[in-house]
């Protein structure tokens, strides 16, 4: 199939001589003005666009900002026509979206070499994207394969965690969303780290992986010094993870907000948290939101050692936590959605 190229020009002798140099090579579109030519982009689009530079600066140049701003049509190749250029003339016409140039009287020889040259670059631009899709496809799928392969030994190892840790994921999505919607904390939930963090949620709790059995799966309440040791989960949970980064040897990000949320999301507003005692905006926010998550979720289930406390019950409680274990912008938040995670738990209790 040959190559489309769209030709805005007005002056009979160029349009003809244009043909003549490209009507064998080429498929030809004609149109005499930029307004025509945004009528046939809408339809056809062309591979690569050849237009008369005064053409476009009689239109105040918004062909070339209408293109642009289009995500479909903003790569296309735009080589400019004109009778002479000075150096200010060709930094001008970079800036309106130019990436050639061709000078009149036209050239047979050099027009085909300077179409040729652009397609056979936007061409490779394009497989070259494809190719970065691909790989970051393949890359997305290992993550994913990743998180929940680790996600299934917590499952295996204590079913009652398991679900756990299902429920509080979605907990911190919803909690998350509303974060974004109200442009709160914007400047660190980007789509790429929000994206990391709802995935990663799963893996909070992966240090309970390496707590015994007597301790984990007990069905009263536990002890002082069982009650130390489970505190372990966030460190162990931590370092199993920091070797996997460690391993992969370059910069995860989606690991390390996973590191985060399993290290320091018992950390408290206050400092009274562990296991370091941060406090306030030294605990990252990955983890200060999965506080409010997991806290809701451990007052909400039924566990061998104690009964569900009602939905009403436990935001009264969250309530109160608000500058003392949890951050106050977070409970804010929460305080005004409260019932999506109650609607959420029923959802996934059925």
């Amino acid at each position: 199939m040959k190559n489309h190229i769209l030709v805005i020009n007005n002056n009979l002798e160029d349009i003809e001589k244009i043909k003549n140099i490209l009507g064998k090579v080429y498929r030809i579109t004609i149109v005499k003005s930029t307004q025509k030519a945004l009528e046939v982009v809408k339809d056809d689009t062309p591979d690569l666009v050849l237009v008369d530079i005064s053409l476009i600066r009689i239109s105040e140049d918004e062909f070339i900002k209408i293109i642009k701003k289009n995500k479909k049509l903003y790569k296309i190749p735009i080589i400019f026509i004109a009778a002479s250029l000075r150096y200010k003339d060709e930094e001008l016409n970079m800036e309106l979206g130019a990436i050639d140039f061709l000078r009149k009287p036209i050239e047979s020889e050099i027009m085909l070499k300077i179409i040729k040259l652009n397609l056979e670059l936007k061409n490779y631009i394009k497989d070259f994207e494809y190719r970065i899709h691909e790989r970051n496809n393949r890359i997305e799928d290992l993550k994913n394969a990743l998180i929940l392969s680790l996600y299934e030994l917590v499952e295996c190892r204590d079913s009652h965690t398991g679900e756990h840790v299902k429920r509080t994921a979605k907990y911190v999505e919803i909690l998350t969303e509303e974060l974004v919607k109200e442009g709160i904390f914007k400047e660190i939930l980007t789509k790429e780290y929000v994206k990391d963090m709802i995935r990663t949620a799963l893996l909070h709790d992966i240090g309970k992986i390496g707590i015994d059995d007597a301790t984990l799966l007990k069905a009263g309440s536990l002890d002082s010094d069982e009650f130390e040791f489970m505190k372990l989960h966030t460190t162990l949970g931590a370092k199993a993870l920091q070797k996997i980064i460690d391993e992969i040897k370059e910069e995860n990000k989606f690991l390390n907000i996973a590191k985060d949320m399993a290290h320091y999301h018992h950390e408290k507003w206050d400092g009274t948290g562990y296991p370091k005692g941060l406090s306030k905006l030294d605990i990252p926010l990955c983890a200060r939101i999965m506080a409010v998550g997991d806290v809701y979720d451990a007052l909400t289930t039924m566990r061998p050692y104690k009964e569900a406390f009602s939905h009403e019950k436990t935001v009264e409680i969250i309530l109160k936590g608000k500058g003392t274990s949890f951050d106050p912008n977070i409970i804010e938040v929460f305080e005004k959605i409260h019932i999506k995670l109650k609607v959420e738990k029923e959802a996934m209790n059925k």
